[in-house]
């Protein structure tokens, strides 16, 4: 049994690799990659999470590597070339491979887990899949000519529930964590608001609210562990600050 477990991390990596080759060689074959991507990728982690349903651990550790691989089909739909085409696909499947070999060792093999692993992996899938789906949520606002606020609710769930996988990651107290959450839900969706009346590209605002979701949620997590001090604070906000001048000062304003 531990055999099939053990070589699940490589299969589902074979699936996102399919996937994506779909999307990105036989663009005809859109419902193919759909299923591979969007139903496929789900049932396996599933699988390899024991289908523990009635645990919490198992929809957070489900949920953040199925919304970041949904997220990723999502800002692909927006990409035009090849080559951005293909670096999304490698990015994605070497995380998802990541998260899955660790939550194989997590489950499977406690005794060599690397502590604090799936903590740090779930923050950074987090911050890619806020930019991936706000990427396209921007996209599809402008495509469509849809009002601000239709996008931002999809948005406030997204980050709602983000920020409660990283918090519960990181062991906060579930009080806590739904506290900090809902607050982190609403200030990014007055911020996605706000970024969406820049004369800048769907992308740079998506990067700029990655870049804020990260000092947010940096902050936010040092504070309820007791760890925020003046230098923990000064490094979030003088990292958040340069990527800030980094994205809109080389973003092309309209």
């Amino acid at each position: 049994m531990i055999l099939l477990h053990r070589i699940t991390p490589a299969v589902l990596a074979a699936v996102v690799a399919a996937g994506f080759s779909f999307l990105i060689f036989f663009e005809g074959r859109l419902l193919i990659a759909s299923l591979l991507l969007l139903l496929i990728v789900p049932l396996i982690l599933g699988r390899l999470l024991k289908w523990d349903v009635k645990r919490m651990a198992f929809w957070m550790f489900l949920g953040v590597p199925t919304l970041f691989a949904w997220s990723s089909v999502f800002f692909f739909l927006f990409l035009e070339q090849d080559f951005a085409r293909l670096l999304l696909a490698i990015f994605v499947l070497i995380s998802t491979w990541l998260y899955a070999e660790n939550l194989f060792t997590f489950y499977h093999l406690p005794g060599s887990y690397q502590a604090y692993s799936l903590e740090y992996l779930s923050l950074m899938l987090s911050i890619a899949t806020a930019f991936f789906f706000t990427s396209g949520a921007y996209g599809t606002q402008l495509f469509l000519q849809l009002p601000v606020w239709v996008p931002s609710l999809a948005v406030f769930w997204v980050v709602l529930f983000l920020s409660t996988a990283v918090f519960w990651a990181s062991k906060i107290a579930h009080e806590s964590a739904v506290r900090f959450s809902v607050a982190a839900a609403i200030i990014m969706t007055q911020l996605y608001i706000a970024f969406a009346m820049l004369p800048t590209s769907f992308m740079s605002n998506a990067a700029g609210f990655a870049v804020a979701l990260y000092v947010l949620l940096g902050i936010s997590r040092a504070h309820v562990l007791e760890k925020l001090s003046k230098t923990v604070l000064t490094r979030y906000l003088v990292i958040g600050g340069f990527f800030l001048l980094v994205v809109f000062g080389t973003a092309k304003w309209v």
